[in-house]
């Protein structure tokens, strides 16, 4: 008399693929539950947009900067009239012959 197989090879992928689909949906569940609920996770990535923004403020500010600061530099190399209003706001100098009063800061 023949063997008689029990086993049916199926059957037996069927069980395997629930078995993998289940675990991949645990597995899925648990990361996603991790990344949210973790300091490492939601929390990190919208205090880095935060310090990104910040940053790109600070870069915008230091531009303006920048630009005013080349615009003041052009107008000192043109004009002797920026010159002489250094001279006399910033360091205190006058021409030949001017008196310069000083009056105390408050």
């Amino acid at each position: 008399m023949p063997a008689v197989s029990t086993h049916d090879p199926r059957r037996a992928t069927q069980v395997t693929l629930r078995v993998v689909a289940l675990l991949s949906s645990v597995l899925t569940v648990i990361f996603l539950f991790s990344f949210v609920f973790s300091d490492r996770g939601i929390a990190e990535l919208q205090q880095a947009r935060k310090r990104v923004g910040d940053l790109h403020t600070n870069i915008q500010q230091l531009q303006s900067e920048n630009a005013r600061l080349r615009a003041e530099i052009d107008s000192v190399k043109r004009s002797t009239y920026a010159v002489e209003r250094i001279a006399r706001e910033d360091l205190g100098m006058a021409k030949k012959g001017e008196v310069i009063y000083l009056l105390p800061k408050k």
